[in-house]
């Protein structure tokens, strides 16, 4: 919940409704979307107001049919990886297959420090704690009985009986800091790229393909995914008054997110302020059904094979039926 705040996620939403959030999926699920992501933070947005992930996934993993339930950068250090891989088999089985693993090391200091969660001293040291935890994940995951010794999680003869429906795709992303490139290449099925414009996805992939090339891993082997804001209207007056609305809306909002907007500009330093319109045109899918499937067009045209899409009018589902008819129907009927 985070009215207001254009520059990040739903600006239109005010108060969490459990409800609502739940017909709305289904309602996705219907209408041919292919996959529902969850966040994994303790606190976020308006008054802190999140819910927690892997609880929310098993929810609306029960009451879609065909969706796709996967996390949002899966946190290594808010749950211990042997109890989270066998979360996520269970999961496998509530969702009858439908379950992938977005996996993370986590940055947000604040959490970590309200909720007693080690940080640790700096990013390198989160970040091997998070590869090996993923060591250990992949490997409960894929045999029934699995050992490991790291320097800092150890499982002896652990048991995740039964094992998921089938095998579970993994995603990750930064692209930010070498030592989670290694990680990436090494690991990850797909690359998730938070928003950023063309010339800014392209400076990601430059890094991916180097890191490729050191460890041997063709990179034509690597996933691409794009995730954005997206506010699609028939016209460009529609559009405006939107932002005009999310304006009126900022007094509402009390959050606790004074820290996001600087961790947004680490994952992309071009970044320099969400403050109008303008800004978000480079950044974000903000257009007509013509210019939204442009967009989509460019990034396809890099290799991008998903789109995680935040809507920015949500809980109106407008956005989301406009976009699956006018934008989804084409790419979807030509295979793409």
């Amino acid at each position: 919940a985070n009215p207001g705040m254009a520059f990040f996620r739903t600006p239109s939403y005010e108060k969490l409704d459990w409800k609502s959030l739940q017909e709305t999926v289904v309602h996705c699920d219907e209408i041919g979307y292919d996959s529902v992501f969850v966040a994994d933070h303790l606190f976020l947005g308006n008054r802190g107001e999140i819910w927690e992930c892997l609880t929310s996934m098993s929810a609306l993993a029960a009451v879609t049919k065909k969706l796709s339930v996967i996390p949002i950068h899966l946190c290594n250090n808010f749950r211990i990886p042997s109890v989270t891989a066998k979360s996520l088999s269970t999961l496998s089985h509530i969702a009858d297959g439908r379950v992938e693993l977005f996996y993370d090391y986590g940055w947000r200091k604040a959490e970590f420090d309200a909720y007693g969660v080690e940080f640790g001293d700096n990013d390198e040291e989160r970040i091997e704690w998070m590869g090996e935890g993923i060591e250990v994940i992949k490997g409960m995951l894929e045999n029934e009985s699995f050992s490991y010794e790291g320097n800092h999680y150890r499982v002896k003869d652990a048991v995740c009986n039964p094992l998921p429906v089938k095998r579970m795709p993994i995603w990750m992303g930064e692209a930010n800091h070498p030592d989670m490139v290694k990680h990436i290449v090494r690991n990850a099925d797909m690359f998730n790229s938070m928003p950023c414009s063309l010339e800014g996805f392209d400076e990601k992939l430059e890094v991916l393909k180097a890191e490729c090339d050191r460890q041997g891993r063709p990179f034509e082997e690597l996933g691409l995914s794009l995730e954005t804001q997206i506010l699609i209207r028939d016209t460009d007056g529609e559009i405006d008054a939107e932002f005009e609305s999310y304006a009126a809306l900022r007094d509402k909002n009390d959050s606790f997110d004074d820290d996001i907007l600087t961790q947004l500009q680490k994952t992309n330093p071009a970044l320099q302020g969400y403050n109008s319109k303008e800004d978000f045109l480079d950044e974000f899918m903000i257009g007509t059904p013509d210019v939204i499937s442009e967009k989509i067009q460019a990034f396809i045209d890099k290799g991008v094979s998903h789109f995680m899409l935040w809507f920015m009018d949500y809980p109106s589902r407008k956005g989301i039926d406009l976009f699956a008819d006018k934008v989804m129907s084409k790419f979807k009927s030509s295979g793409e």
